[in-house]
Order: structure tokens, then C-alpha cells, then sequence
């Protein structure tokens, strides 16, 4: 295909000298050399053009279907100075050196700069190609032309050049068509996996997968068998971000070819294209194709975050209201759900959920942070609405907040949602669960019984675990308590304790806590402590000098294992994020 308009293209000799003005014919001019579908020009087909009519390859015929980019002319003898990768090089013998080893040495550093191929014009200061230069071009797979005198340079590069550009053009022409082809589906309301079918489709029925950062599928067209393997869905390996791959491959075990490109908008990324080819091979234009994918599901993507993060806000809004007791009538408790499907006018459960651990305070942190955050809040939403399709489900801040039908096994639905969320965002999260209550008017106070049990639930049920709040027996009731009068209890019965320095104050608290778990039997506590039992008689005895009888005295005891609940109970809240 030509270009669309007459084209000039200057094209000047080291130095600066303009060397020839090519005029490119116009669209409608026969391209024969063009008539291939390839978006690149190699050397073979240049040289079975007719511009090169009679030329004749001599040596490195391996490296006949390299691309060409553009076509040089050497003038001086020092040309790597201006060689360009993918370049093919025209010369006559008259800047080449004369000595064989010299010209084999020559087309060896050529080699090394990228050089695709070069054609000598042989004259009076070359009569013959030296075996010195055929044999190194051969051994580098460097094609080696002899042109005839009668062509001209001009002819070929005026020639080439013509090609390469009106293939570009007609590169460009086919990548916009993909391009408006893919962004007509998004325009008409069509979602990613739409989307995915289209490029599935041109692609010869591949098999395609959007995916999330974190390999989640968010569209698929094809037979899944090949993206599963290799590895494309399986959640647990396909984070192709750490794969750090992008372009046309060949899978080495099943032999097929596959690419991907990646979904980004600006500096943020949002996951990946990947195609796998079907029975038909990939052609020239599939990488291209998945590229275009890639660009207009950046746009799909940021489209439904901007609409899920409006309609986030409002949920959240919505829900906020309900959990911080505002004064509502019944209608208005009503009203309020019915717009987002959500059935208040029942016993009602709340659970709250909170990622496990923290991440790093940087700024690009803080903003793919921000994004799993967004995509946590919609797999809790789903997850949540999927067992329980009257459920609230909203995020509020670092929390993740869901108000349930008590009808239910509560705590089965919590697990199976916490699953569901780890499997998607590959990340612990720990839920809290309240008591039932009627709603809506109880849901500010469940709110806090969850939060409370998320709080405190690592003491009862472990680093991420689901933990009722029912489940939580003295703590329970010491929640409570102001945290003021807490802490002046803990600080009356403990005090000679927590003054001492370490690391004698955590061996007394540990055989304290020890004694009281085994009722003051001396021999199984010094077996749990692996200590002598004398050893223990003797702590035992200063514990008592500090803290009173509390080995014989069963008030004493209580109010010191209160004391210590208290105690742990404050360090649990203390690495809490509130």
C-alpha cells in the first residue's frame, strides 16, 4: 500500500551534503515489493524487487529475511561512525579498504553495529570481492551483494525508502483500524469481555485473557486450557508483573506463541492483555492487536473505577450513617438501603474485616495501595452480596464493613468471605463479628462489637482468623471498661511487676500467667516452664511479697488474672491500627 500523499524525504551524506531528494509515488501507485502483508521490509524481498534486477547474493544468505529500516550509502571509509541498526549499506570499492584482512574486519564491526546487509558496486578500485570478505560475511550470516554498475544508488534507495514508509503507513492505517474496531465496543457499552472476544476473534480464535495486577480474570474469549498452561489463571502464579513480560513469545513446552501487553493509564497499571494462538499461527499484526487491546481496556478499566469509586463513596456514605447511630426514622433506615438493594428491616449481623500487616510509606506504595484497597472493597462487596444478595457491603477506610441477614450461619459466611477475598487480592484479611440485633437501630452497636472482636481478636483466635465477638469471654466484658480505669486497675494489682526492668519482668510475667493457667500446681507449671521446682518455689514466693497471697487466696488470684487480661488486653490494642 502507498501513502496517502506525495512524501520528500532528504537523504544526506556524513557531512551534511544532501545527497537525494526521493519522491515518493502516491496512494494509488503499485507496490509489488508492498504487496506482502509483513509491516517490515527484508532483504530478500528487495532484492527480488526489479530496482535490484541482476544482483547477485555471494555470501550470508542466513540473514536474507532480516528487516531492513533504512538503506545508507558509504562514502568514507570510517562509516560506523553513521551506521544505524537494521540498516542496508550501499558502497562501490573505492572507500573500501584494499587489504583482505582489513575488509574482513570491516564487515565484522559492521555486524557488530546491526548492519543488516550490504551491496558493493564493483569498479576500478575493486575489480573482485576478496575471499577474506566472503568468508567473514558468510561465517556472521551478513548478506554480501555484488549490484550491477548499471544501477543506480539513487533508484534503490529512492525504492526502499518508498516501501518501508508506505509499509509503516499502511502499518499505522491497520493499527487504527484495530484500534477504532476495539474502542467502538467500549464506546457502546461493551465490557472487557467483549472486548476480549473481539481480539479473540481477530486473532484466529485465540485464547484471551484480561487480567488485574494480581492475575484476577476480569475478561476471557477462547479455549481456557491454553492460558491455564501457562500459568495465565492460576492466581497464585499470575502476576505477569513479576514476570516482567511483555511482546511475542514461544511457550518451550507446548510450543505455542503467546503475547501480552500491558494495561497502563499514565503511570498507573492495571494489569495485562495475554493471547495465546489457536490453531491458526499469529500474523504480522497480532502483537499490534494486542497492544490496541491493551490501550482501550486502560480505558474500560479506568472508566469502572471511576464509576465504582462514585458508587463506592455513596455506599460508604450511606453505611457510615447507619454504623455512627444517627437518629433516623424507620422510613428513612428504609429508604436508605432500598437504593442500594439492601434489606435493614431484619435481625442483622456486621462483620468487619482488615488486611493483615502494613505497607511501606512510599508514594507509589501509598498509590498501588490505594488501588488494591478499591479492588478489595469490590471482591468483599461481591463476596459478601454473593451469599447474602440483601447484605450492606461497603469499605470505610482501612476497614471493610458488611451488614448480614442473622438467618444464617454467620460465621460460615464470614470464612467463606475471607477465602474469596485472600484468593483475589492475594493477601491475610481478619474479620470481627457481632452479636445479632434487630435492625437497623442495632447496627451502630454491632458495628462496635465487630470492631471490637477484629481488635482483639489475634488473643482468642490467632493472626488472621474470623473471631466472634460472643467468643471473646473476659474480654468481652472488659471492653467495656474505660481504658483509663483498665489501666489504674492493671497498674494497682501489677505494679511492682511492670516497674521491674527486662528482662526480669517478663520472666516473672511469664511464670505469673504460667501458674494461674495450671491452678497453682507447682510440678506441671515448672514442667511447662522447664524449670526446677525449687527454682519456681522461689519466684513464687517473690511474686507473693509483691502482689499478696494469691496461691491461696482465690479473690486475689482472680483480681491478678484479671489484671493480667487487662494487661494483654492493652498490647493488643497497642499494635492495633484503630
Amino acid at each position: 500500500m502507498a501513502i496517502a500523499q506525495p512524501m520528500a524525504i532528504s537523504a544526506k551524506e556524513p557531512g551534511g551534503r544532501c545527497r537525494s531528494t526521493l519522491s515518493l509515488p502516491p496512494m494509488n501507485t503499485p507496490d509489488p515489493a508492498g504487496a506482502s502483508s509483513s509491516q517490515t521490509l527484508t532483504l530478500r524481498e528487495l532484492l527480488d524487487d526489479e530496482v535490484l534486477a541482476g544482483a547477485e547474493l555471494i555470501a550470508g544468505g542466513a540473514g536474507l529475511d532480516r528487516a531492513i529500516s533504512a538503506v545508507n550509502v558509504m562514502t568514507v571509509p570510517d562509516i560506523g561512525k553513521w551506521v544505524r541498526q537494521d540498516e542496508f549499506l550501499l558502497a562501490t570499492g573505492y572507500p573500501l579498504p584494499r587489504a583482505d584482512a582489513d575488509q574482513g574486519q570491516l564487515l565484522t564491526d559492521l555486524h557488530r553495529l546491526g548492519l543488516a546487509g550490504i551491496g558493493i558496486k564493483l569498479d576500478r578500485y575493486m575489480p573482485e570481492l576478496g575471499q577474506e570478505m566472503i568468508d567473514v560475511a558468510e561465517r556472521l550470516g551478513l548478506p554480501l551483494v555484488v549490484i550491477p554498475e548499471r544501477i543506480r544508488f539513487d533508484d534503490i534507495l529512492s525504492r526502499a525508502f518508498a516501501i518501508i514508509v508506505n509499509r509503516q503507513a499502511s502499518a499505522l492505517a491497520k493499527a487504527q483500524e484495530i484500534h477504532h474496531s476495539f474502542l467502538a465496543i467500549t464506546l457502546s457499552g461493551g465490557g472487557l469481555n467483549e472486548l476480549a472476544g473481539s481480539l479473540s476473534g481477530l486473532l484466529g480464535d485465540a485464547s484471551v485473557v484480561i487480567t488485574d495486577p494480581q492475575g484476577t480474570v476480569l475478561g476471557l474469549a477462547g479455549d481456557e486450557a491454553p492460558l491455564i498452561d501457562l500459568n495465565f489463571m492460576k492466581a497464585e502464579s499470575a502476576d505477569l508483573l513479576r514476570l516482567g513480560i511483555t511482546g511475542l513469545h514461544t511457550d518451550k513446552r507446548t510450543g505455542r506463541r503467546w503475547a501480552s501487553r500491558e494495561i497502563r493509564a499514565g503511570r498507573l497499571h492495571h494489569g495485562f492483555v495475554v493471547a495465546v494462538e489457536a490453531e491458526r499461527p499469529f500474523g504480522e499484526f497480532s502483537l499490534v492487536a494486542v497492544g490496541q487491546a491493551a490501550i482501550v481496556a486502560a480505558l474500560e478499566v479506568t472508566r469502572d473505577l471511576a464509576v465504582g469509586a462514585v458508587e463506592r463513596r455513596f455506599s460508604s456514605n450511606a453505611l457510615f450513617e447507619l454504623i455512627s447511630g444517627s437518629e433516623f426514622e424507620a422510613a428513612e433506615y428504609a429508604s436508605l438501603g432500598s437504593g442500594f438493594g439492601w434489606d435493614l428491616e431484619r435481625d442483622i449481623v456486621v462483620l468487619v474485616g482488615r488486611r493483615e500487616g502494613t505497607a511501606d510509606d512510599t508514594h507509589d506504595t501509598r498509590r498501588r495501595s490505594r488501588l488494591a484497597d478499591d479492588r478489595a472493597i469490590e471482591f468483599w462487596a461481591s463476596a459478601v452480596r454473593s451469599r447474602d444478595r440483601l447484605a450492606a457491603a461497603a469499605g470505610l477506610g482501612s476497614e471493610l464493613v458488611a451488614v448480614v441477614g442473622a438467618d444464617q450461619d454467620v460465621l460460615a459466611v464470614a470464612r467463606a468471605v475471607q477465602d474469596e477475598v485472600a484468593h483475589f487480592t492475594h493477601a491475610q484479611y481478619a474479620i470481627g463479628v457481632s452479636r445479632n440485633y434487630p435492625g437497623p437501630a442495632g447496627v451502630s452497636t454491632a458495628y462496635q462489637e465487630a470492631r471490637t472482636a477484629l481488635r482483639l481478636g489475634p488473643r482468642v483466635s490467632g493472626s488472621g482468623a474470623v473471631t466472634a465477638y460472643g467468643d471473646l469471654g473476659l474480654f468481652r466484658l472488659l471492653a467495656q471498661v474505660s481504658d483509663e480505669d483498665l489501666r489504674a486497675f492493671a497498674e494497682e494489682k501489677l505494679g511492682p511487676v511492670l516497674r521491674m526492668s527486662e528482662p526480669e519482668r517478663s520472666e516473672m510475667f511469664q511464670t505469673l500467667e504460667t501458674l494461674i493457667e495450671h491452678n497453682m500446681n507447682m510440678a506441671e507449671a515448672a514442667r511447662h516452664l522447664h524449670y526446677h521446682y525449687n527454682t519456681l518455689r522461689y519466684r513464687l514466693a517473690k511474686l507473693e511479697r509483691l502482689l499478696g497471697p494469691f496461691s491461696t487466696s482465690t479473690p486475689v488470684a482472680i483480681q491478678i488474672g484479671v489484671a493480667l487480661q487487662i494487661n494483654e488486653m492493652q498490647k493488643i490494642l497497642a499494635t492495633r491500627p484503630t
